[in-house]
């Protein structure tokens, strides 16, 4: 299902970025990528608490993994959708979800997409709701999608400098190639949602009502060994912005990676990789 083209909206910048080279490497890398924030979503799931029955609007769904669990949560009598803005990651998506006839994906800008009105039970989103151009707009659109007493799960990441799988990666990579420029506070992005009051105002702004939030600890379960950790974190991520400013070249992927994999190494265990990673975690309730 697709609406107008999100390449021509507000949110066109991330529509194209989403849909080129960043988008590809997700996609290919899906299932590591899976295993990454695995513990992630199990927490917002668990916050969520889907009950069998429910209908789930599932914003910036990427490659499926956060739907599928969700609509095993709702079950057969549910109902689950995910919209995303890139039609990269969708395919794969749909491709997962065969056979499934609870489970729907739609291409489109949630900031602008003319949802059916008080459709849903649930509004989930796992890194989804930081790259809206108009964030306050885009969430009294989403809450518009929910029935009256609907409630909204939403989950983003804490400030870059507490999360040591990005700013490890940044900073090896800097230590190749040289700085960039580093995104102010709020812009649309990773980070723009570190501030938990910030985002409180812009639920509020949005109508939403009952909004409570908490930054929790966590952990991404990087791969088997630092080597197979670094490899992901070269491909994605800040390293690979700085790689495409710079015009960097594989050999410097793979210096940085060397270098990662050194500063990855407290975090190795009998178990694998397992990066401290801190996530901030918003409900809020649609009158």
């Amino acid at each position: 299902m697709q609406d107008t083209d999100p390449a021509a909206g507000a949110n066109a910048g991330q529509a194209e970025f989403w849909n080129a080279a960043p988008g590809q490497k997700w996609a290919r890398h899906r299932d590591r990528l899976d295993a990454l924030f695995a513990e992630i979503t199990e927490m917002l799931l668990a916050r969520a608490a889907i009950a069998p029955g429910e209908s789930v609007l599932d914003i910036g769904c990427g490659a499926g993994a956060t739907t599928l669990v969700a609509a095993d949560h709702a079950g057969p009598s549910g109902r689950v959708e995910g919209v995303d803005i890139s039609e990269t990651l969708l395919d794969e998506a749909r491709a997962r979800a065969a056979g499934r006839d609870t489970v729907s994906f739609r291409l489109a800008d949630a900031q602008t997409h003319a949802f059916p009105p008080g459709a849903f039970d649930l509004v989930l989103s796992r890194f989804g709701c930081m790259f809206f151009a108009d964030p306050v707009a885009a969430h009294a659109n989403i809450g518009r999608a929910l029935r009256p007493g609907g409630r909204a799960v939403l989950m983003s990441w804490d400030a870059a400098e507490r999360n040591p799988w990005s700013h490890l990666s940044r900073a090896a990579a800097v230590a190749r190639l040289g700085p960039v420029p580093v995104d102010g506070p709020r812009v649309p992005g990773q980070f723009a949602f570190a501030e938990l009051g910030y985002v409180e105002d812009i639920l509020t702004a949005a109508g939403f009502t009952g909004i409570t939030s908490a930054t929790l600890d966590t952990h991404l379960r990087a791969g088997a060994t630092t080597a197979e950790a670094a490899e992901l974190a070269t491909l994605i991520g800040p390293v690979s912005r700085i790689m495409a400013e710079h015009g960097g070249t594989e050999d410097d992927r793979l210096a940085i990676a060397a270098e990662l994999a050194r500063a990855l190494s407290p975090f190795a265990g009998p178990g694998g990789v397992s990066v401290p990673a801190r996530v901030n975690l918003f409900t809020a309730t649609w009158p």
